[in-house]
């Protein structure tokens, strides 16, 4: 049973733009996805490359927030940021944390998707019970398959459809 999802948050849940200077893009449909997980009781948290601070401005700018609220609408379980923890993916502190932010006891109940090798890498290293790449950021397939994974997804919305036992609806 899958009771947390650990996403990355550039690549998986927002898209650069080859402008730096641009905001990030939500993924199309990731709202929707993100409500999904959270009505089927999966707490979903982001692992974001850089500051705290940073990230939940970020959130903030598209009009998300942090709640451990289930009706709250575009909302996330927490967020990890480099800042947060002592070293970032591969190593596996960003899952042990966003697990000890949620109150995750059993990392077998923890999925990991990301669009990076290091962060494939890091679900590996933590013991995370699914590790999955997304393609919609910026590795290609390729890149990904290099490393151990259970599933390659075109984006982060074909999570829903993965056959993998969410946990009770709290």
């Amino acid at each position: 049973m899958i009771t947390l999802v650990v996403l990355a948050f550039e690549g998986a849940v927002v898209r650069r733009s080859t402008d730096a200077a641009a905001p990030p893009v939500l993924v199309r449909g990731v709202a929707a996805t993100v409500a999904e997980l959270r009505r089927r009781g999966v707490r979903v948290v982001l692992v974001c490359e850089g500051p705290h601070r940073t990230a939940v401005d970020a959130l903030a700018g598209l009009g998300w927030s942090v709640s451990g609220e289930l009706r709250t609408p575009h909302a996330v379980d927490a967020v990890v940021a480099v800042d947060d923890v002592a070293s970032a993916p591969p190593a596996p502190f960003a899952v042990h944390h966003a697990m000890e932010l949620v109150g995750t006891l059993d990392v077998r109940q923890v999925l990991v998707a990301g669009d990076s090798v290091a962060m494939l890498e890091a679900g590996r290293a933590a013991g995370a019970g699914w590790v999955v790449g997304v393609l919609s950021g910026a590795a290609r397939r390729p890149e990904l398959a290099s490393v151990m994974h259970d599933a390659i997804l075109t984006d982060v919305n074909d999570l829903v459809a993965l056959p993998v036992p969410a946990a009770p609806v709290r």
